[in-house]
């Protein structure tokens, strides 16, 4: 046991190195947390419990949304959890929580991980073949839009009847973002052409965002969705291409 009860620290704790399989190697790991700590230093102290992955991390076991909290032990430490908005409001989930600081340094760099390569019109490549493997009458996108109407409608009468709090207004903001995306997505004019040279000139702007720290910026740009189970958690990404929508 690493600490006894109470929070102090046991001496006589054993430390197994690398008992467990990493999903990113310890020199990309150790660049990104250096990167994350000095962002940490350099940001304001209204920042200080901001929530990189806030509307993006689904329960894999209710479904439920997860929502930023912040504790502090007996020793007036403060951490950064994600939890289940289930478990966290109604008691009707048991999932484990999720340490924020682990979680946001794991993704920011799956994404310093997809840049590394460096070869933009490889990628660019790729990217457009998928494009054009999942185009479609648009039909999907609009049985989900409606339904996401129908989610947005139900918060927002949610919200006038008293149930006003941080967790359905995350909630609402996450199902407008997606709306937007799928109006966006919906009312594309036919002449749109889309083609490698744009992809690749989008991926080294982004390269240089991601230079300049902005993590933010591209894991809105590249993040779809986090599915957290109890013993793995799925990261699904994709591109960002503009009125194409998110190509994976």
């Amino acid at each position: 046991m690493g600490k006894w009860v109470g929070g102090r620290s046991n001496p006589n704790m054993t430390k197994i190195p690398d008992a467990f399989p990493s999903i990113i190697n310890k020199e990309l790991y150790e660049r990104v947390k250096v990167r994350m700590n000095d962002n940490k230093r350099n940001g304001s102290n209204t920042a200080k419990y901001k929530y990189l992955l806030s509307g993006l991390i689904e329960c894999g076991q209710c479904g439920g949304a997860y929502v930023g909290r912040t504790s502090k032990n007996s020793q007036g430490y403060s951490s950064r959890y994600y939890v289940c908005n289930n478990k966290y409001r109604n008691r009707t989930c048991k999932v484990k929580n999720i340490n924020a600081d682990e979680i946001e340094l794991a993704v920011a760099a799956k994404i310093r991980e997809y840049f590394s390569g460096n070869d933009f019109d490889l990628m660019a490549d790729e990217i457009y073949k998928a494009y054009n493997d999942g185009k479609s009458s648009q039909e999907a996108e609009k049985k989900e839009l409606a339904t996401l109407e129908r989610e947005i409608s139900n918060l927002v009468q949610a919200i006038k009847k008293g149930l006003d709090c941080e967790e359905v207004r995350d909630e609402l903001a996450r199902l407008n973002v997606r709306k937007a995306e799928l109006n966006e997505i919906i009312s594309a004019p036919p002449g749109f052409v889309l083609s490698k040279g744009i992809i690749a000139d989008k991926l080294r702007v982004d390269a240089q965002h991601l230079k300049n720290g902005d993590i933010e910026r591209l894991v809105k740009s590249y993040i779809t969705k986090i599915y957290a189970h109890d013993d793995e958690i799925i990261i699904t990404g994709g591109v960002d291409l503009g009125y194409s929508g998110k190509g994976t």
